[in-house]
């Protein structure tokens, strides 16, 4: 893939700072007088101190990572919403850890019949996290770990796997980028918002539930920029 088709940038504009994220995101990073660039996969824009990367579809998050091992590209940010498991409340701060290869359908499905699935877990940058975390305690952020899937209807059938191995977020990028990442010998992070509640009934939020949710996701990106200073 032609790297200007991809990002509608050229390589030498990447900053060392990536922050990728889906396109209904992409407006929280955006300064006044902003351009979008429209690229096949994604669309970008750039800030003062980063690149942002608004992906167009998950699948594209990988091939992303990759493209940018040439730039001068040498931290990325994963940015979004995610599902959360457990105790943990709708509108909360989340920064993974390790997160769980699931984004194969067929390795979910069998899983469910106690065949053999061989779930992979690829790890965050602790340095980036750690230092994240220090710099914004008054977004209580929880540390967990998360489930990258390929499949929203059996996600909510997997609780046994996702309290043994201390899983909390629910997502469709995170192990992709942390492996792609890894591949690249780039070190990445993500930090998530937590939209909806994994498992049982479809969530019908409450306006405390929705303006939960609406602060956590600016003051999050806000901290990220700031981080990046």
């Amino acid at each position: 893939m032609d790297f200007f088709s991809f990002f509608a940038i050229k390589p030498q504009e990447i900053s060392q700072n990536c922050i990728v994220c889906q396109n209904y995101d992409l407006s929280l990073f955006m300064s006044a007088g902003g351009k979008i660039h429209n690229g096949l996969f994604v669309k970008t824009i750039q800030t003062k101190n980063a690149t942002i990367i608004g992906l167009k579809n998950n699948f594209a998050a990988g091939d992303a990572v990759f493209l940018l091992r040439d730039t001068a590209c040498r931290n990325i940010f994963l940015f979004g919403a995610c599902g959360v498991f457990g105790g943990i409340k709708i509108g909360s701060a989340i920064a993974v850890e390790r997160a769980y290869n699931l984004e194969s359908f067929s390795t979910m499905a069998q899983s469910l019949d106690n065949k053999t699935a061989d779930f992979e877990y690829f790890s965050s940058s602790k340095t980036i996290t750690d230092n994240f975390c220090l710099k914004n305690p008054e977004l209580d952020i929880i540390k967990t770990n998360s489930a990258c899937v390929g499949s929203l209807f059996l996600e909510s059938k997997l609780e046994k796997f996702f309290a043994k191995n201390n899983i909390g977020a629910v997502d469709m990028e995170s192990s992709i980028i942390f492996c792609a990442s890894n591949l690249a010998q780039i070190p990445a992070a993500c930090f998530m918002y937590a939209s909806d509640k994994v498992g049982g009934q479809p969530n019908v939020l409450t306006d405390t539930q929705k303006a939960r949710i609406s602060s956590t996701r600016k003051s999050l990106a806000s901290s990220l920029k700031s981080f990046l200073k």
